[in-house]
């Protein structure tokens, strides 16, 4: 010990020692002779944003996608109605299989296998519409139902093509918050609250015992629902509505979300599911509202 130190009070010393040792060991660390780097931080859950247009008659989107949490947005560029309907293959049954299955199915009742798992029904007429669920991994099929204008189902004219959903390696994210809740029943849509003018993103809920849909549609100025009633029962002529958006069927307990513009207006909205008693639509068993926004 030199003789500086001997001079210096007992205390001083014993805390120039500590700091001698914090400073040697702040040099150790940074030389990096100590203990590993912690762990990197996961990434925050995020929602893929996966696009499909429509032609008359065909999709155009990817045959690939990850599991979790999936904005689908859907473009029509047809001439007439389009959505796109998710439906997850059975295990064991290929894309091959649920093809010849289409092929065979007639009006009625749905076959027990057939099960939709959401999707996004008609956006407006060369314009886009947007709808959010969890995918699973698995075999899909994306197929549009509409069978206007010559009540034959696009899907019977090749308007269908398979789906992979890999297992994605990121934890998945939840259902954004949404403005306004919305339950499907037999045979009803139920409101939380009415709605009101401006872009709405709407939490729809099945409690259900079967598939159902919602499709919102703009009744257009001048027209009301005897003409809406009228157009559904021929399909004929120009429809008394503009489609707005909304999803095609999802399986009892499913809920997705789904976006729509509100403004100032008369709208209805429909469900077109077959029946699994009777096969009739579910229009046929009083699934239509018709609201007003002011």
């Amino acid at each position: 010990m030199s003789r500086d130190s001997q001079l210096l009070p007992m205390d001083m010393r014993m805390d120039t020692k500590w700091m001698l040792t914090v400073m040697l060991t702040g040099l150790l660390a940074c030389s990096g002779e100590q203990s590993d780097d912690p762990e990197p931080m996961a990434d925050a859950p995020t929602i893929q944003e996966v696009h499909f247009t429509t032609t008359d008659f065909a999709f155009e989107g990817p045959g690939e996608i990850e599991s979790g949490m999936t904005e689908f947005v859907l473009t029509n560029h047809g001439e007439t109605l389009h959505h796109l309907q998710l439906v997850k293959l059975p295990e064991g049954m290929s894309y091959e299989d649920f093809e010849a299955g289409m092929a065979q199915m007639e009006p009625g009742p749905p076959p027990p296998w057939f099960h939709g798992v959401g999707g996004v029904n008609p956006p407006p007429m060369h314009g886009s519409a947007s709808a959010t669920v969890m995918v699973e991994p698995g075999e899909y099929a994306v197929i549009c139902l509409v069978d206007t204008p010559d009540k034959i189902p696009h899907v019977m004219k090749g308007m269908m093509q398979p789906l992979t959903v890999t297992a994605s390696s990121s934890a998945p994210a939840e259902l954004p918050p949404a403005d306004l809740q919305l339950t499907l029943v037999d045979y009803a849509f139920s409101f939380a609250q009415p709605p009101t003018s401006d872009v709405r993103t709407i939490r729809v809920t099945n409690t259900a015992t079967q598939d159902h849909e919602i499709a919102i549609f703009r009744i257009l100025p001048g027209k009301t629902m005897d003409d809406v009633g009228a157009w559904a029962a021929t399909f004929e002529g120009p429809p008394p509505f503009e489609p707005i958006g909304g999803v095609p069927a999802i399986s009892p307990g499913q809920s997705m979300n789904f976006d729509v513009d509100f403004t100032p207006g008369d709208y209805v909205a429909l469900c077109f599911i077959p029946d699994a008693g009777d096969g009739q639509l579910h229009i046929e068993h009083g699934m239509v509202l018709p609201f007003t926004i002011g």
